[in-house]
Formats: structure tokens, C-alpha cells, sequence
């Protein structure tokens, strides 16, 4: 039993170090096969053959996620490549002229950046960092493609998986499924409303785009993305526009974009509308989860930080996790 003990964990090690740069991405693609639990349980109901049925949840979970963001990344790489450098010393003329509503120590500060003649010194701190997206876009790319795949052999082998759990792990039965499914309810509970939520805030500003002449579809991907960065997310999207706005003379356009940006999305649709879509997520998929609405912000704001934009499942997930283990302690 000794040496067994010792092959198992002189193999597990040489495992860990061959699959050590696939293990984030097998992470990610498990987590969203068990956020995805409850949508393969629906269509199940339609598709009995089990790998049709993976292959459908897999092209669902492929086209929701990544389509947008391709769509997303071909669009902004024809937008960058017919910029025009005289437009943007126009805007950033303009925006000069909103320095003098600034105190004097900000308004200083930032006219050290905000300056025409600083064009070549810009493009040249950006150009880089467009490079690193590029390169990190092809890895992104590559990630995406082997999540999809661990994505399929998840949903495929689910069952079989949690069977072989149940056997391995040293819980009684309902207990591993209380974690189990505990931890499933609250990440479908934050992705499916945090998607449903941005959205919606995404639809609502490429409305108003849209009235102004911009792209509705680029412009609505690109705030549903920014929408989930916390705090700051929508001013990103709405401050650019309005600025635009105001550079080429249409003030009241300027000044219509950042309050509704702020009236309609960021305090009726964020404030009032969220917590509905929360309650609808919980009612569909019949959720009772207790993971506090504050405790899922600075969960999804931690994983973020670590993990960027899939530490919105992650974060959750490993807290959720976290939390149902020391409840078990509780009852022991």
C-alpha cells in the first residue's frame, strides 16, 4: 500500500508537469461545463444521443463567448488601421478647452498629456502596448480553441467524472453533491446574469450609438466587455464618445451620451434592473444560493485581477467552493 501511495504521487507529479501549462485552461472549460449543467440538462430533453448533445452545448458555449469577441477584434483592427492623426489632434484640442472646468492641479497635470504636439511621444507609448495585445491575442486564440475542446470532453464525460468523484473522494454521497451542486448554482447564478447584464447595458449604449452615427453591433460588444471591469467600466466606453462628440461640434450629442450613459444604464439598468435579472437567473434554473450579492462583487473583482476576464467564473466558483467546505465544518 506504501509503494503504491509513492507511485501515485511520483506519476501525479510528472502529470502535473505535463499538463501544467493546460491546467488554467482545463480549469476554465470544467467550471464552464458546470455553468453550462443546467442548459446540456435542458437540451438533453431534445437530444438523446449524448455526443450530439456535446457538440450542440459546445457550438452554443463557442458562439456565445468567442463569437462576439471575434467579431470584436476583426472590426477594432479595421477601425486602428484607418485612424486619422489630424481627427485626433482635432479631439484633443477640444478637449483642452474642458480643462479649465478641472481645479487648476489636475487641469495642469493632464495638459502635460492631453497636447497636441505629444502626438508622436503617445503613439509611440501605445504602439507597443499594441503590439503586446496583438502577441497576447494569439494566445488568447490559442487558449480559446483548447478550452472549447476541454469544453466538449467535459460535457461529454461529465457523469463519468462525478461518478468517479464520488468514489475517490471521502464525503458521503449527499454531501459531494451538496458541494458540487451548491458550487454549480451560484457560478450559473453570476455568469448567466453577469452576460445577461451586459447585455443589456450593451444594447442600451449601442442604441444610443447607433443614434449618433457609431457602429450599433462593435459598439455594443465592446461596453457589454467593459461593462463587467468594476466602477469604471462604463465611463471608458461613454467618456470617448462624448468626447468625440464634442470635438466635432455636437455638444448636446456630447452631453446627451454621458447622461444617459449614467441615468439610463449606469443607475436604472445597473441599480435597478441587475438585481431583477439576478432573481430571474435564481428562477429559471430553480437557484437557491446564499452567496451573498457583495461577496460575488469582490469575488468577481479578485478573480479578475488574477485571473482577468475569466476570473469572472473562477473568483465566484473558488469562493463559492470555499465557502460550502467551511459549512461542512460547521456540521462536523
Amino acid at each position: 500500500m506504501k509503494f503504491l501511495t509513492f507511485l501515485t504521487i511520483v506519476i501525479g507529479y510528472f502529470v502535473y508537469l505535463t499538463y501544467k501549462p493546460y491546467l488554467l485552461d482545463i480549469a476554465i472549460a470544467s467550471l464552464m461545463a458546470v455553468a453550462f449543467g443546467k442548459v446540456s440538462v435542458i437540451i438533453g430533453k431534445k437530444i438523446n444521443n449524448k455526443y450530439l448533445l456535446s457538440i450542440t452545448v459546445t457550438l452554443l458555449f463557442a458562439v456565445l463567448i468567442f463569437g462576439p469577441i471575434l467579431y470584436f477584434v476583426i472590426t477594432a483592427g479595421k477601425f486602428i488601421s484607418h485612424i486619422n492623426i489630424e481627427n485626433v489632434k482635432q479631439i484633443i484640442l477640444k478637449a483642452q478647452n474642458l480643462l479649465q472646468y478641472f481645479p487648476d492641479f489636475v487641469a495642469n497635470r493632464l495638459h502635460e498629456y492631453i497636447n497636441p504636439d505629444n502626438i508622436a511621444q503617445i503613439y509611440n507609448t501605445i504602439a507597443p502596448i499594441v503590439g503586446t495585445l496583438t502577441a497576447k491575442s494569439a494566445v488568447f486564440v490559442k487558449d480559446a480553441f483548447l478550452i472549447v475542446v476541454f469544453f466538449f470532453f467535459a460535457t461529454l464525460y461529465g457523469k463519468e467524472i462525478l461518478g468517479f468523484l464520488k468514489k475517490i473522494i471521502p464525503l458521503e454521497n449527499h454531501q459531494l453533491e451538496k458541494l458540487f451542486f451548491g458550487t454549480s448554482e451560484v457560478m450559473s447564478v453570476v455568469f448567466y446574469s453577469t452576460v445577461l447584464t451586459a447585455i443589456l447595458e450593451g444594447v442600451l449604449f449601442g442604441i444610443i450609438a447607433s443614434f449618433y452615427g457609431f457602429n450599433f453591433f462593435f459598439f455594443t460588444i465592446m461596453y457589454a466587455f467593459s461593462s463587467l471591469i468594476p466602477v469604471v467600466g462604463g465611463i471608458i466606453m461613454w467618456g470617448p464618445v462624448s468626447l468625440y462628440l464634442y470635438s466635432v461640434g455636437n455638444t448636446t450629442g456630447a452631453v446627451v451620451v454621458a447622461l444617459y450613459s449614467i441615468v439610463v444604464i449606469s443607475i436604472i439598468a445597473d441599480t435597478f434592473i441587475k438585481p431583477m435579472i439576478i432573481e430571474f437567473v435564481k428562477n429559471t434554473f430553480d437557484a437557491d444560493t446564499e452567496l451573498d450579492s457583495l461577496l460575488i462583487f469582490f469575488s468577481i473583482v479578485a478573480g479578475l485581477s488574477s485571473f482577468g476576464l475569466w476570473g469572472i467564473i473562477i473568483g465566484p466558483a473558488v469562493t463559492a467552493m470555499f465557502i460550502s467546505i467551511l459549512r461542512f465544518y460547521e456540521k462536523i
